[in-house]
């Protein structure tokens, strides 16, 4: 009942984008795609609640947690603008300040334990059934490709089985063909190589159909963990532990042609990367 019920006021709302009221200029197909594919999400987050400012705006500070960009923020925004005045409801917002990105943000040690904690945590605990042991492989491997190997957040979404070397290196191929190599510490590799067995897609962390994983996905992987660790004032989850990557290496000094990282002896035109402990 519920969903029909969404289903004709989603018909409503995009036939009032069409033929606006008071002489408002229609919106464009791919305006209202977006506004229509945004206000089922404001739906779904609802949950039921009631439709006011409020939830407005903890919709929007939900999408920042997950690391939409103020861009897609924005769009956000202009789309629950349009829904409130369909459904009649005082919107009462004016437009946020969404040019400005928060400030860097790491973690410390003591976070990063934490967090590495929360997502070892269902793994050892014997009252879990084995098929809630499988799924908390997702969100630590995730987790030991972000926060472990460094990675941008559209190549760890996109990395392949074949890229994954059991002796301790990640194999990244960037635009243009080219390969980067990423040597790791043994736990990123297990983590990774756990997990992969738990499916048969060629991606580490396969998508809908034949994809790999969405971006948002992987964010709110490393997002819920967070919550769960109690680690508050991230924006950007994927960010944050590249960011923590980046501070723990620049702390150290530089590694010479041929230094040890991970037990492992690399060349000086191979990335470095140092996991936390």
């Amino acid at each position: 009942m519920a969903i029909e019920i969404e289903k004709e006021q989603m018909e409503g709302f995009s036939d009032w984008l069409q033929h606006p009221p008071n002489g408002q200029r229609p919106k464009g197909a791919v305006t209202i795609t977006t506004y229509l594919y945004v206000s089922s999400r404001f739906q779904k987050f609802l949950e039921g609640a009631e439709l006011n400012e409020e939830a407005a705006r903890g919709f929007l500070r939900h999408l920042e947690e997950i690391g939409n960009s103020p861009r897609t923020r924005a769009q956000a925004f202009y789309a629950l603008q349009s829904y409130f005045a369909f459904r009649g409801v005082d919107f009462g917002m004016g437009p946020p300040d969404l040019t400005e990105e928060p400030p860097p943000r790491w973690l410390t040690d003591e976070e990063w334990s934490r967090l590495l904690e929360e997502a070892e945590k269902p793994l050892g605990d014997p009252a879990l059934p084995q098929r809630a042991k499988t799924r908390a492989l997702f969100p630590r491997a995730v987790l030991m490709v972000y926060g472990g190997a460094g990675l941008l957040l559209s190549e760890g979404c996109a990395l392949r089985k074949e890229g994954v070397d059991h002796r301790g290196y990640l194999r990244i191929l960037q635009k243009g063909g080219e390969e980067r190599i990423v040597p790791v510490d043994d736990a990123v590799v297990i983590a990774i190589l756990e997990w992969m067995k738990t499916h048969d897609s060629p991606w580490v962390f396969p998508g809908k159909g034949e994809g790999h994983m969405h971006r948002r996905t992987a964010q709110a992987a490393i997002l819920s963990l967070m919550k769960k660790a109690k680690i508050k004032n991230v924006s950007h989850a994927v960010g944050t532990l590249r960011n923590t990557v980046g501070m723990n290496l620049s702390m150290r000094s530089p590694h010479p042609q041929g230094s040890r990282v991970y037990g492992k002896t690399v060349d000086s035109d191979i990335d470095l990367v140092v996991l936390m402990s």
